[in-house]
């Protein structure tokens, strides 16, 4: 649970959405704003709609709050000109503004309305735009299997328009996000790594420091947090020299996050403090709400759990009006850890169940095994193209060979037949030797992800119990108190009931069975007399479980593992020298 908290504390996504629009908006940055605004008063129509455009560009990604008028300014012009493009770019550059503020249902909902006018105009490049903010959105509210559809899209358009790879670069780094998200680090550095490398190509200095600085919220991520440092240090000048105020307020957050958890706690207040300031000044919701959670971590580690409760039930109330998931999953978490130390043990059980059941809906391993169908489709998809352009390329080139070569017809087909056939020979080969290795790799792979979730499973087992024999003891305490009985009653009962449910066993026994196949049945056809719960305890021997998780698994105490132990060894009938964890790992 400690690494799950600080995964969530210090990832805050640094947004590539700029790049999806377009080089429309980057090639006038350097714009001069005070001749921009000379030209208003003697334009009109779309070339005026086209300067409120440009204006706008000019504040987007350093101080929206100021870039929204301008929007606003074009809007009746273009509801005038009843123009069906400009109305979709006008909606496109709405849900860039609004996700920009953190306002993400809002962001969506002009996108969608910017995707269909877009798909009828037959505007790939807008569309392509679009689809990148849609992801963008959905990533923010925890809908990660939409949010790669959604990337996958826009990338399967720029291919259909002949981009190159390095055009493909904000999808590239958006689909890195999400599998930070997700913790999949490899694959995000991965995805990372070949933006950089454009960045680094295309002299890309803005992109760059985006990419580095999105390395170094998987450093962290690592407990690699001096190396994070030195790239979020690295980055933030350029993002200062640039007055890019929204980036600004990332950086912060995610720097005091590092010296947070490096128990660095003044270091953190500062940076968390100037991150809240900034955020507060352009009206940046989200990351607002993320600087409210980290003054509340300094806190916590202060033990200051009033001040910390404050901070984060601020935070909560800014996650669940942007709609959040993300966020409001660990708000939840952290308001129940508070509410523990401060004593109110029913306000902690209450918010822990809620945390329990909305992070499993977002981290499942459904969703995650969803974006893995997702990009191998993709994949598959792309290579097929590929094979199909191949062979037209093959076919266009036999024709024309044929036509010019008449007089040797016989010799070069017996030629091409003999080329045909070794190449089908080949290519046949090749398939199935491609086929075993990726099956076996599918089969290792599974048996590994397999091994991963019992593990997980039990341990989450026991301390899930870990967890409600505190509450019990707390509990105790709650019923020396006058009016505590009936609700310590009801408490013992609920915890009771959890603890004793069979259906975390049969659970349990199907992970277990997946990745060691008829143990059960060898196990009782060597040793007909073991009882159900000597099973469970060979089972969890074969993990290489502690017994302190052991007990905690089962509910009983560390000699009550041992005394288990003993019989076991007797029904098993081993001598004193022989190893109990020997003999039930050979089964």
């Amino acid at each position: 649970m400690k690494n799950i908290r600080f995964y969530l504390i210090i990832i805050f996504f640094l947004h590539f959405s700029h790049w999806a629009l377009g080089q429309d908006l980057r090639k006038t940055d350097n714009a001069n704003i005070d001749s921009l605004l000379q030209l208003i008063p003697i334009q009109k129509d779309s070339v005026l709609v086209d300067t409120y455009f440009t204006l706008f560009s000019q504040y987007i990604w350093k101080n929206p709050e100021k870039g929204g008028p301008y929007l606003d300014a074009a809007a009746p012009i273009i509801e005038r000109l009843n123009s069906p493009y400009l109305k979709a770019e006008l909606a496109l550059k709405r849900g860039f503004y609004q996700e920009e503020l953190g306002n993400f249902i809002s962001a969506l909902a002009y996108f969608e309305k910017a995707k269909v006018v877009f798909t009828e105009l037959g505007e790939q490049k807008k569309l392509m735009a679009a689809y990148n903010g849609i992801g963008i959105v959905f990533k923010n509210l925890g809908q990660t299997g939409a949010a790669l559809e959604s990337y996958l899209t826009a990338i399967k358009l720029s291919e259909s328009m002949g981009y190159s790879e390095q055009k493909r670069a904000p999808m590239l780094m958006n689909i890195g996000l999400l599998y930070s998200k997700l913790g999949n680090l490899e694959v995000s550095n991965d995805y990372y790594l070949k933006v950089e490398a454009i960045c680094l190509k295309l002299d890309l200095k803005y992109g760059l420091a985006i990419t580095q600085s999105n390395r170094a919220t998987n450093l962290a991520k690592a407990n690699k947090f001096r190396e994070a440092l030195d790239l979020y240090q690295g980055a933030l000048p350029y993002f200062e020299q640039n007055n890019r105020k929204s980036a600004i307020g990332e950086q912060l957050n995610l720097i005091g996050a590092v010296y947070l958890k490096m128990d660095s706690l003044q270091k953190a207040k500062d940076y968390f403090l100037r991150a809240m300031d900034l955020n507060t000044e352009i009206k940046q919701q989200s990351e607002l709400g993320i600087s409210y959670r980290n003054l509340g971590d300094v806190a916590f580690q202060e033990k200051k759990y009033k001040a910390a409760l404050e901070h984060y039930q601020n935070s909560l109330g800014i996650a669940k009006e942007l709609v959040n998931n993300i966020e409001i999953v660990e708000d939840y978490l952290k308001i129940s850890n508070t509410h523990e130390r401060l004593g109110n043990i029913p306000k902690a059980f209450e918010y822990r169940k809620t945390y329990s059941v909305m992070h499993d809906s977002i981290f499942s391993q459904e969703n995650n095994q969803k974006i893995s169908a997702l990009e191998l489709r993709y994949k598959t998809e792309k290579s097929e193209q590929e094979i199909e352009l191949q062979k037209k390329e093959i076919a266009l080139l036999e024709e024309k060979e044929k036509a010019a070569n008449l007089q040797r017809i016989g010799l070069i087909a017996g030629l091409l037949t003999t080329i045909v056939l070794s190449g089908l020979i080949y290519y046949g080969i090749r398939q199935k030797m491609k086929r075993n290795r990726l099956e076996s790799e599918r089969v290792q792979s599974e048996l590994a992800f397999k091994k991963k979730e019992l593990t997980t499973h039990a341990l989450h087992l026991a301390k899930k119990n870990e967890v409600l024999q505190g509450l019990k003891q707390k509990a105790a305490e709650l019923k020396q108190t006058e009016s505590g009985g009936k609700a310590y009653q009801e408490l013992i009962k609920t915890i009771n009931f959890d603890q004793q449910d069979d259906r975390v066993w049969e659970n349990f026994t199907r992970y277990f069975e997946a990745v060691h196949k008829d143990f059960e049945k060898e196990a009782i056809s060597m040793f007909p007399d073991i009882t159900k719960n000597e099973l469970r305890l060979m089972a969890l021997i074969k993990m290489n479980l502690s017994s302190k998780e052991i007990a905690n698994i089962l509910n009983i105490s560390a000699v009550g593992v041992k005394k288990a132990r003993n019989r076991l060894r007797k029904k098993m009938q081993l001598a004193p020298e022989d190893s109990l964890e020997s003999k039930i790992l050979s089964i």
